[in-house]
């Protein structure tokens, strides 16, 4: 999509390149809900972890994302001050 649109972008490959904790929380700080909007619940690892029983702290779950980038909703996409998290078409679709 963004390639069609021809919007410069850059893939990373979070599994092989994972997001640091610190470029996480500053992810993290440009969403309205913070770490939670980062966040992916329907990956098995969330339930594997038992994150669906239990109460964790943001900085419990940065450090967990930093080490297993499944628990991330992917795709994240930065265009210049924007932000899309997920397959969100409209939202890609309006980036410039």
């Amino acid at each position: 999509m963004l390639s069609r649109k021809k919007v410069a972008f850059t893939r990373r490959d979070l599994f092989k390149q994972p997001l640091t904790a610190a470029e996480i929380k500053a992810l993290a700080a440009r969403t309205p809900g913070g770490v939670r909007d980062l966040l992916s619940t329907r990956t098995s690892q969330y339930k594997a972890l038992g994150l669906d029983r239990k109460p964790v702290s943001d900085d419990t779950l940065v450090a967990m994302m930093a080490k297993e980038p499944r628990l991330l909703r992917r795709p994240l996409t930065q265009a210049g001050s924007r932000l899309v998290i997920g397959f969100d078409g409209p939202a890609l679709e309006s980036l410039r």
